[in-house]
């Protein structure tokens, strides 16, 4: 087990913060984490927050195999943790509803995976969510598990081990774990921004107080 730096009380704020907030203020401070391309299986809210366990994949050179299953390095991982998966964006699915569910089970938040995945119908239905590159049937014969807890890249962006994933419905953000306690000072103020805007909006406000709130919106929090 990897070391845990991240408060429980800094994942609790960011569970309770929209991930389009989140976005904002990593727009603000110049961060960029977002993956390309990866939604949830299913339908529903599908949103999960937590610790970033990654395990990198590649091409098989005939050396030998990985000296774990799948199923044994899942077990390895904290509940609450988001395991990471860099493929390099192969086209071979990476998992089913069989995996799925034991990481469900094991208390895993998420699966992240910049391939596909098969079995979409049971994925669908296991309470934690997956977000892939769609579904596959392409058995992922010619890929090996590399190494754990290393830096990978996901669907291109970079993700070190203990950063923090944002999910949702709209995709999957990378929260780099040093800038965690920056973000939430932004979302901080952009929170009630926000609020006021949307009731701007709904209320027919003119649209030179609609440009300032979006203007206040895009300013950096001193």
């Amino acid at each position: 087990m990897i070391s845990m730096s991240i408060s429980e009380s800094a994942l609790a704020r960011l569970k309770a913060v929209e991930s389009g907030i989140v976005s904002d203020s990593m727009t603000r401070l110049g961060i960029y984490g977002w993956m390309d391309g990866l939604h949830p299986i299913g339908g529903g809210q599908r949103r999960a927050v937590g610790r970033a366990r990654t395990l990198l994949l590649g091409p098989k050179r005939g050396e030998g195999a990985w000296g774990k299953t799948m199923y044994a390095t899942i077990a390895s991982l904290e509940p609450g943790d988001v395991l990471v998966f860099g493929t390099g964006g192969t086209q071979q699915n990476l998992m089913g509803d069989n995996m799925a569910n034991f990481a469900s089970r094991h208390g895993l938040a998420a699966m992240v995976t910049d391939s596909p995945v098969r079995d979409s119908v049971g994925i669908a239905a296991v309470s934690m969510p997956v977000y892939c590159r769609g579904a596959a049937v392409r058995i992922p014969v010619e890929m090996e598990p590399i190494a754990l807890d290393v830096p990978v890249l996901c669907a291109g962006a970079q993700v070190r081990p203990q950063d923090i994933i944002v999910a949702s419905e709209d995709g999957v953000i990378v929260l780099p774990q040093s800038r965690v306690d920056d973000v939430i000072y932004q979302a901080d103020d952009i929170e009630p921004i926000e609020a006021k805007l949307q009731e701007a909006i709904a209320g027919g406000a003119p649209l030179s107080e609609i440009e300032a709130l979006i203007k206040r919106k895009k300013q950096r929090r001193e």
